[in-house]
């Protein structure tokens, strides 16, 4: 049977779209593909830097730094391994940060430094885990100083509303810790610019560099 020359011509052209058609929907698929990779990226970014901020809002005794790293009803559970009964915590975050505050401002030095971030995503939600080393420095009754060294882990659960990533729950596991009088050295002629401003101020030379 032959085929009429034009029917051959419509079936190549029929042929031709159709191959177009699939090159097209892979296109958009690895299109889609890109953009949900790009996202994850952009998220875990967020994220890690909201981290961050939290650990600053410490360092610096920023409340309202720290009230900003949670939604209105994210949860706090906290726990201190040396003073467990006078410092223990399981409700309201944006409740806990005055009383965060408050205990840091026993503190003459503290420091907090985050490593080992480790997210996973779930569309608008997320989970994840963070390694922690806490350095503190105190005065003891005796008028002497006493630094704590901590070493532990955050989790969070974090939830997305529009572009922002906040936390809703946040835990602290500790690992380990050493306490002992303190063996800082520090010499008259250090330069005072160097120096950390004073808490909960705005004085400390960061906030020339960094608005939160």
């Amino acid at each position: 049977m032959k085929i009429n020359k034009h029917i051959a011509i419509l079936i190549g052209v029929v042929f031709l779209l159709s191959m177009e058609s699939c090159n097209l929907n892979t296109d958009n698929m690895e299109t889609e593909n890109m953009k949900n990779m790009i996202q994850q990226v952009w998220d875990r970014q967020e994220i890690e830097q909201l981290m961050y901020r939290h650990a600053r809002s410490l360092d610096r005794m920023d409340g309202e730094l720290m009230k900003s790293t949670y939604w209105p009803e994210g949860i706090e559970e906290h726990q201190d391994p040396i003073y467990p009964t006078l410092f223990h915590w399981n409700d309201n975050a944006h409740d806990f940060v005055p009383i965060a505050m408050k205990g840091f401002a026993n503190l003459k030095v503290t420091q907090h430094r985050i490593s080992n971030v480790l997210i996973e995503l779930d569309g608008s939600k997320a989970t994840a885990e963070t390694y922690v080393l806490a350095y503190h420095v105190h005065t003891d009754e005796n008028g002497v100083d006493q630094e704590g060294i901590l070493g532990g882990r955050h989790h969070f659960k974090l939830e997305k509303r529009g572009n922002d990533w906040k936390i809703m729950y946040r835990s602290t596991s500790f690992d380990w810790n050493q306490n002992k009088e303190a063996s800082d050295v520090w010499s008259d002629d250090f330069d005072d610019k160097f120096k950390p401003g004073r808490f909960n101020d705005k004085t400390d030379r960061s906030y020339k560099y960094l608005k939160q």
